[in-house]
């Protein structure tokens, strides 16, 4: 017999990572945007910048270049092992994204 009902779906937030700021840190983030970017209408939005700081934090941090697709190895850098484990997350997480769309 099938199973009747809506099918069970994953929820909404399960890939996101969210995290609260204080009005004190969203200043100072604000502020420190401002002066990276003094063009206003050129200026991304801050969820957007933070993205883009986070993964310029773990390429740095890393030796790799983090893209959509996957990663790649810089010059130097973590041992393999690490550089697979986070290959294999950033490629599950590419299929998921365009599996959404």
């Amino acid at each position: 017999m099938a199973t009747r009902g809506r099918p069970p779906a994953t929820h909404p937030r399960r890939n996101g990572i969210f995290v609260r700021f204080s009005d004190t840190e969203i200043g100072a983030l604000q502020r420190a945007l401002d002066a990276e970017h003094p063009v206003v209408f050129r200026r991304p939005p801050l969820p957007e910048w933070l993205r883009d700081l986070a993964v310029a934090h773990a390429t740095e941090v890393l030796q790799v270049e983090v893209t959509r697709g996957g990663l790649r190895h810089l010059t130097g850098g973590v041992p393999d092992w690490k550089r697979w484990k986070l290959r294999k997350a950033v490629r599950l997480a590419a299929a998921r994204c365009r599996r959404r769309r």
